[in-house]
Formats: structure tokens, sequence, C-alpha cells
């Protein structure tokens, strides 16, 4: 795996869409602010409308894709819009998704909505920017939005499984895109561009289990252990140290939400000697313990 992919392993995303938009002429709806670990994300497939959302407005075309990692409040509409003359939005359940229409006539808008679920300290989504905003014109996700309105629209057995599991496959594309786009912008995956510590770095994740220190990371490195630990800090916006930790309660917590193992192997699993410090360690970066954590995901 490269490090993009283990990082999203880390972030143990789950996509899920959830409602299926067909707008005519003037309309509004207001999309709440998201629990602390999800992201929303509308797909738009046809027409046109406007994103207002902390106070910018943002102009969206079919083919579009908008993201707020943070789930951040937000209003959708009709270009153009009038507040006096918008009518009411309908919902019913058809088939896989919540249907959202407001009238009888033919739409000129289309839009699927959806939210990613994440580990709420994720390393990954604390790199993304506030809002993404891409095309997915001449991109694979363009196949994906078919599949999308192909089971939407049938009744074959399995279809929301299929669907919340694509919606996972296009997070890991929607990523890659606006990161081929931005890595420059993006303060880790810009660090990253030295080699000397996307190195270090990708080591650290394929094998968070090791016993590390700084000599060795600075070795790995080719660079003295004072100076390895000031560039990794100023580029990394993170000491090696805290870096490590943070990859090691990720790797635990995925650990404690899919496998049975017990405390202590999984705290052997992530590079500690003993279980009691992994708890302590682990209670610090997510507020509760792990036994709490793994009941919770029950």
């Amino acid at each position: 795996m490269d490090i993009l992919d283990h990082l999203i392993e880390l972030a143990q995303i789950q996509g899920e869409i959830h409602t299926h938009c067909l707008f005519q002429g003037n309309w509004r709806t207001l999309q709440p602010s998201a629990a602390q670990n999800m992201g929303i994300f509308h797909i738009i497939v046809r027409g046109e409308c406007e994103v207002i959302v902390n106070k910018q407005k943002i102009f969206l075309k079919a083919g579009d894709i908008f993201f707020l990692p943070e789930g951040d409040l937000h209003y959708i509409q009709s270009r153009k819009f009038a507040e006096i003359t918008q009518s009411t939005i309908e919902k019913s359940e058809i088939g896989l998704f919540q249907l959202a229409t407001n009238g009888l006539e033919k739409s000129d808008f289309e839009m699927f909505c959806g939210v990613f679920y994440y580990d709420k300290q994720s390393i990954l989504f604390k790199i993304l920017p506030h809002i993404l905003h891409l095309s997915m014109y001449q991109t694979p996700i363009e196949q994906l939005v078919e599949l999308f309105r192909f089971e939407a629209e049938g009744k074959q057995s399995a279809g929301r499984s299929i669907i919340n599991s694509l919606s996972s496959v296009l997070f890991a594309y929607i990523l890659r895109h606006y990161i081929v786009k931005h890595e420059s912008e993006m303060g880790l995956l810009a660090a990253l561009q030295d080699k000397r510590l996307s190195a270090v770095v990708r080591e650290v994740l394929q094998n968070p289990e090791q016993n590390w220190n700084m000599e060795d990371l600075a070795e790995m490195a080719n660079m003295s252990r004072a100076n390895f630990i000031r560039v990794f800090q100023k580029k990394m916006g993170v000491a090696p140290g805290k870096f490590l930790t943070q990859v090691r309660m990720q790797r635990a917590s995925m650990l404690l939400k899919t496998t049975q193992k017990n405390m202590l192997t999984i705290a052997l699993d992530i590079g500690y000697q003993s279980e009691a410090y992994f708890s302590r360690v682990f209670k610090q970066y997510y507020g509760i313990s792990p036994n709490q954590y793994r009941k919770q995901g029950e």
C-alpha cells in the first residue's frame, strides 16, 4: 500500500448515499450540521444550483461533486433563488433512497446526497480543507455515479450494500483526484514530497508496532537527530513522536472495531508492551477507554 492507502485505511471510512433529489423551478433545502465524525457530500447529476456555506456562495453544475469533510450546515438552492416563490419539498421512501421532490412536473435538477463516517481523530481528515469542490467529468467517478442511478432506479437484491460500498470507493476517488491537483497546497501531503520524510512516514504507517526511536527514524531519513526532529515538525506540522502515537492509536481503533482481540494483544500489535500504558494513551487520545470504545461500536 502507498501512503494514501494507509491514511484511508486508518480513517475507517464508510460511505452512505441516503437521498435522491429531483427538483424543478425555484427551491431551497437546508442541510443541518452533521455529527462530529461525519462528512457530507452532494453529487450534481443534472442542472445547476448554489450552495451557501459559511457565508460563501458556491455555484455547482452537472458533473460537480461538493464535499464538506466537517459536515458544516449549509443551504442548497436553485440558481437565482427567490424566497417568496419557493415550492415545498416533499420527501418519500422509494426504493433504496429517500426521494426529495418539489412538484409533479418534470425535474430540471437531479442530485444525490450522502455522508461519509470516519474516525474522528483521522490524520487524513485533519489535512483536508473545509470544502472540496471538483468535477467528475472525464474521471472514473462518472461511471460510479451511473451505477448509483442504476441501483436507484432498480430493485435488485443487495442494492443498499452495493451503494454503500460504491460510496466508499467514491471517497477514495475523490481524494485521489483532489490530491493529484492540490498536493503542493496540503500540509502533510506536500511535506511528503521530501523523500527523506516520506520514507519515514511510509515505514511508520506500515509497521507501527516496531520499537521506533528518534535515532532510528533520523537514520532512515539520513539526518541528524536534532535536524530530523526540526524538519519533521516544520514540514509535517507535528512532532515525530506525536505522529507515531496518532498512527498507533488509529490502528488500535480499527482493531477494536474489527476484531475480538484482547487489549494486551492489541497493545502488542501497535508497539506497546504494557496493556495499562496502552489504555492510558488511548484514553488521552480518544477521551474514553479502549473497552468503552469497543462497546460504542457494537
